[in-house]
């Protein structure tokens, strides 16, 4: 399969959404693309290079498929999108024939695992997220949060719970190329512990403006 590339200093996620200013030609032309074509694009995160105006940019080989699910045109021709991430790939082939980068890639699933043993460290997992944001909900008055909205199932959790953590980029990279979900969910677990308990030593009025999005 291939797909146009937007490398990006992001780390994005399957099920999570993704807004992106489009101002670059060669960025408005991939969006063209990709709505014409009813193509999905690759949001990768920068390895070596600058996000803007730069033709040699290098990015990570494992990245999130997306798709396009609300776009804005501004009067300039700039353009607000919306996309929501899909599966996870992994690029075989980089070819820069087009203004944009350009990508054969394959999907990257998750290696198989055994139900029980997976449900149970999600379970272990589910409850500090919970405590995070409520611990979150509580030092700062801005935000809100619904616990139905955290989900049980293995997969999603650990995707939700990497989304939302405050990790360096090549942590959550590093989660994003996790060959089983039991790897990051136990990881993910030992940092859910540790971000609490310095959540915890945190006056209220220092998280004021913090924000989980």
């Amino acid at each position: 399969m291939e797909i146009p590339l937007f490398p990006l200093n992001t780390v994005l996620f399957p099920g999570w959404p993704m807004p992106l200013h489009i101002f670059e030609p060669r960025y408005l032309e991939m969006v063209r693309y990709c709505t014409e074509e009813k193509s999905p694009f690759g949001i990768l995160l920068i390895r070596q290079g600058r996000v803007e105006g730069d033709p040699t940019v290098i990015p990570h080989d494992v990245g999130c498929m997306v798709v396009i699910t609300q776009m804005e045109q501004l009067e300039d021709g700039r353009l607000l999108i919306m996309t929501v991430g899909q599966e996870r790939f992994r690029v075989t082939a980089l070819h820069r024939k087009k203004p944009y980068l350009v990508g054969e890639v394959e999907q990257l699933p998750y290696l198989p695992e055994k139900t029980a043993p997976l449900q149970v460290a999600a379970n272990e997992l589910h409850p500090l997220v919970l405590n995070y944001l409520t611990t979150l909900t509580t030092l700062a008055d801005n935000i809100e949060f619904d616990p139905t909205q955290v989900p049980t199932e293995p997969e999603a959790l650990s995707h939700m719970a990497a989304s939302l953590l405050q990790v360096s980029l090549e942590t959550k990279q590093s989660l994003l190329e996790a060959k089983k979900v039991s790897n990051a969910l136990n990881f993910l677990t030992n940092q859910y512990r540790r971000e609490i308990d310095i959540l915890k030593q945190f006056p209220q009025q220092e998280m004021g403006n913090f924000s989980v999005n």
